[in-house]
């Protein structure tokens, strides 16, 4: 199976010939380390958010990744602009980004509240010059469905507030985003691109920002009617404890979540509970591939594999990204374990979804 094909029927719950492996970034630093040369993504983006680097250059520095780790995935930037002053990590240490929102009030919003065209020819033009490059992996158009750049662009605080003084003022920009995304996914799905990967970071370590019964009064109902309009797979993306908002979160439909935060979320239970419903993606520890060594990054990738790789619907990740403080080579072990537990052999376990054999 080609890395594509690996990907695309673990998302079906599909017997694979080995656990595929995807991330959502890479940094340079930890990639030019384990592959022993210079490896230049820019991962920024212009005002318009879209990506400023061009698509071939884009995912040719990708593909020299994949071919040293095996890693299927290459990752091309959609995102709508986001209004705030800067974007940082939240306090409590989880990785979820919070932004100093810039529509705070509703003058705010009728000043500032102004997204690109969905057509315009340099975001089309780069997508397909980066989707022609794709070869044998599978290409990720990153998206917002809405509610995580609403709380970036209007900050934590003002958010708070709105939920209670001014819950239409979330419901507009939120649905602003949201219909733009509407036009931006079927454009990226026409060009070509395999799978729709949404992150919206919704939760600290504590749990989520707001209640399930907030989220499915005012959020769900308009990224529901959004992401059925999707044709390709989609994956969606939190950080933090999700836990609670689970049951509501998956009346999205999506084929995966992400990233199943293993210091605050039980991906056991998560497989037990959910695992027949949607496949799962993650919860490699980013803190042990930090600071723990390749031993314990070889066992915890066996536990995963077979453990929540029994009946399908795995794929490997790590718990966010691939950092440049990490250990090269954790990352590696990380790699070999892969290949080693992940293969479906009668040998080695479990990888292609069947039980593990008894040692």
């Amino acid at each position: 199976m080609t890395p594509r094909e690996r990907v695309l029927a673990a998302l079906r719950h599909e017997e694979v010939d080995r656990v595929p492996w995807i991330e959502g970034i890479v940094g340079n630093g930890i990639a030019g380390a384990v592959c022993g040369e210079p490896i230049s993504v820019d991962w920024s983006v212009a005002p318009d958010g879209f990506s400023t680097m061009p698509g071939d250059q884009l995912a040719e520095e990708q593909k020299k990744v994949n071919r040293v780790l095996g890693k299927a995935n290459i990752q091309f930037c959609a995102f709508a602009p986001v209004f705030c002053h800067r974007m940082q990590k939240a306090d409590d240490g989880s990785p979820v980004l919070v932004g100093d929102g810039m529509i705070r009030t509703r003058a705010d919003f009728d000043a500032l509240f102004r997204l690109p065209s969905p057509t315009d020819s340099g975001f089309v033009d780069n997508a397909r010059r980066f989707v022609a490059h794709k070869d044998q992996y599978c290409a990720c158009a990153c998206i917002r469905l809405g509610i995580g750049v609403t709380l970036l662009s209007m900050g934590i605080e003002a958010f708070s507030y709105a939920m209670v003084d001014d819950p239409q003022l979330i419901t507009d920009v939120h649905d602003g985003y949201a219909d733009w995304t509407a036009k931006v996914v079927p454009i990226l799905e026409d060009i070509g691109f395999d799978v729709i990967w949404a992150f919206d970071d919704v939760a600290f370590n504590s749990g989520p920002v707001f209640s399930p019964q907030f989220y499915k009064q005012y959020i769900l109902p308009k990224e529901k009617e959004v992401a059925a309009t999707f044709t390709k797979p989609l994956i969606t993306h939190s950080d933090g404890n999700m836990t609670p908002l689970l049951d509501a979160w998956l009346e999205l439909g999506q084929q995966a979540i992400h990233p199943i935060q293993p210091d605050v979320m039980d991906i056991n239970m998560v497989k037990d509970k959910y695992g027949d419903r949607v496949a799962i993606v993650g919860n490699i520890f980013m803190s042990d591939l930090v600071y723990k060594g390749p031993a314990e990054i070889d066992i915890q990738v066996k536990r995963r594999i077979e453990q929540i790789g029994v009946g399908g619907g795995y794929i490997v990740s790590s718990s966010n990204s691939l950092t440049d403080d990490m250990r090269p080579e954790n990352v590696l072990a990380m790699r070999d374990a892969i290949r080693k537990y992940g293969c479906g052999c009668d040998a080695c376990g479990t990888g292609s979804g069947r039980r593990p054999r008894s040692n």
